[in-house]
């Protein structure tokens, strides 16, 4: 049922209806002015047949109605009836004398012989009309004609009237025939309609079902354009259309694709909102930054819980900072957050980019800075406090006593040094950081290299009862580097080992050569070991796990960053494994000679 209704409402058969309806409506239009024209004509021409009998009887029967009046001149007249007029004819005429009496009939009904007849005629003579007899509900065409004399003088008339039958009776024929023409023309029509409308209708299903595909995200499809009218020229634009809206399509596609891409590989994290602060846009950064996810139509200020909740819609550019714990204090990240209002197009409301940005880094390498600063002054205010000291005690009178003397200028001497050798590590730490220490790389033999570090520090050793060993693996490759400052490496890891390994310990030097090829150099020592805690910030500048005591045995907190500098100067990486109060291991590891190396 519903396909018919479908069916019915198509325009094809809409088409095919209308078309019929027009045609119909013109074969009756055109049938009721073909049957009155044809009425008419037959009327018109029964009409003059009438009036030439009429005046074919007047001329013969007008001389004997001049006669006076006897059976034998009705029975003349009535024989001249009969003759010129033939039964077959089915008209009836008769005679009526001047005195308006009936004296003659064709009819079979003689009783209106000798009637008084009834009529006036009109001053041309004649008179024609329809009549329609009341007890048969017939019709007749009348026609009544006056008989004049000679002189003029009227002698009677003619009155004869001929029965429509057959003139219906061939009018209803043809309106048969052509009812039967008209119902074959409609057939025929029919089908013709029915090619016709299908020509129309099928580029126009056509075109819908290429919507319909469009709708559905398809624009590949092609509407075949059959002809050059306007429906060809609607499949045509069709055509151009899906085009454009492919090409469009394709366009947008690649932007999309193209901001993705860019949101997914940002260094930073990106969440952009609407005017009420519902999540629209996020990457994949931001999940990872706030270490938590990220849904699409999540609240903003639940997502980022700061301390002082965004107002919507963001009417202006603002900064903040976001600090995320964890269980680990010195693993605290700090988040910048650039908050900024976006207004599209002909939009009222307006929505926000958060744009987050890890600053931990950066907040650390700032603390660092400041400490770094704070720690030379202050690792210059006390040697330079202890010589103006000195110095001024000298100078109140303390010259004057030798001894004294002598012991506060040893003491202005050590404390003028270390600050030589403070400064002389920063100049070198900053042309490391610089990159500007160039580094004189050639084969240097680690196991004579290491062989001359234990020389240096063998003495040292016994006063302090400490065992030093070299453990070399055999075939240990030579390395490319520069032997000067290897030997600063190297001198500043055995001291530290010798210097926190107590009377009685062992420092141990060893090389081997690891699974990749590179050379691992390592010092190990049985001394007081460094907390766990401090292990991550041990190659900090100026850092020190006990600060008394270091700088009471001269260092400057600056050998470790110094002895990393070279290590990674020379493309290795260096590595302290330490417990508490029993023992540290330094390694380092260096790249072996190769052919590509040495000809750097």
């Amino acid at each position: 049922m519903k396909k018919w209704l479908q069916l019915a409402n198509s325009i094809q058969w809409k088409l095919v209806v209308i078309y019929l309806l027009l045609i119909v409506i013109a074969m009756q239009l055109i049938g009721v002015y073909f049957f009155r024209q044809l009425e008419n004509y037959l009327t018109d021409s029964l009409r003059g047949q009438i009036r030439n009998n009429a005046v074919a009887i007047q001329q013969t029967i007008k001389d004997e109605l001049a006669k006076p009046e006897n059976d034998e001149r009705n029975k003349t007249i009535l024989y001249w009836l009969n003759t010129l007029v033939p039964r077959t004819s089915k008209m009836t005429v008769q005679v009526i004398d001047q005195n308006n009496f009936v004296i003659a009939s064709t009819s079979s009904k003689q009783s209106k012989i000798k009637q008084p007849f009834n009529f006036q005629l009109p001053a041309k003579g004649s008179a024609s009309f329809k009549r329609r007899d009341p007890a048969t509900n017939k019709d007749f065409q009348v026609y009544i004609q006056s008989i004049k004399g000679e002189n003029g003088k009227n002698l009677g008339m003619i009155y004869i009237e001929a029965p429509l039958d057959g003139t219906y009776a061939t009018i209803f024929a043809i309106s048969k025939i052509l009812l039967k023409i008209t119902a074959v023309a409609v057939v025929i029509s029919s089908f013709l309609i029915i090619i016709l409308a299908r020509t129309i209708t099928s580029p126009v299903k056509e075109i819908t079902e290429q919507a319909t595909i469009m709708a559905a995200g398809d624009f590949n499809r092609q509407v075949d354009v059959r002809s050059k009218d306007e429906i060809g020229q609607l499949g045509i634009a069709f055509n151009h259309l899906a085009s454009h809206l492919r090409n469009a399509l394709a366009e947008k596609e690649e932007e999309k694709e193209k901001l993705e891409s860019v949101l997914a590989n940002m260094s930073d994290g990106v969440i952009a909102t609407d005017s009420k602060g519902n999540i629209i846009v996020k990457n994949a950064w931001a999940e990872k930054l706030l270490e938590c996810p990220v849904k699409i139509g999540d609240s903003f200020n639940r997502v980022l819980p700061l301390s002082e909740p965004i107002q919507f819609p963001l009417r202006e550019e603002k900064q903040t900072f976001l600090e995320l714990n964890s269980d680990d204090p010195e693993e605290l990240t700090i988040l910048k957050i650039t908050l900024t209002p976006v207004k599209l197009k002909g939009a009222h409301q307006t929505g926000m980019v958060a744009v987050l940005e890890d600053v931990t880094e950066q907040e650390k390498l700032d603390r660092q800075r400041k400490d770094f600063v704070a720690n030379v002054s202050h690792e210059l205010r006390t040697p330079l406090t202890t010589i103006k000291s000195y110095l001024e005690a000298l100078d109140d009178g303390a010259i004057n006593e030798p001894e004294l003397a002598t012991r506060f200028l040893k003491v202005t001497r050590q404390e003028a040094d270390r600050m030589t050798r403070l400064i002389q590590d920063l100049l070198q730490l900053s042309r490391l950081d610089a990159q500007k220490s160039k580094f004189a790389k050639k084969p240097v033999s680690v196991e004579l290299m290491l062989e001359e570090a234990v020389d240096r520090f063998s003495f040292q050793c016994k006063q302090k009862n400490i065992s030093l060993t070299l453990y070399i693996h055999e075939r240990i490759p030579r390395v490319y580097a520069d032997p000067d400052k290897l030997d600063q490496v190297l001198d500043n890891l055995i001291s530290n080992a010798v210097k926190y390994t107590p009377d009685g310990g062992s420092v141990a030097v060893v090389a081997q050569e690891k699974a990749d090829g590179m050379v691992e150099i390592g010092v190990a020592d049985t001394g007081i070991g460094i907390p766990k805690k401090d292990l991550g910030r041990i190659f900090e500048r100026f850092y020190r796990v006990d600060k008394a005591r270091s700088r009471s045995m001269g260092g400057t907190g600056l050998g470790l960053s110094i002895a990393q500098q070279i290590v990674h100067g020379h493309q290795g990486e260096i590595e302290i494994d330490s417990v508490y109060k029993k023992g540290t291991l330094v390694s380092f590891t260096l790249p072996p000679v190769s052919g590509g190396n040495v000809h750097e």
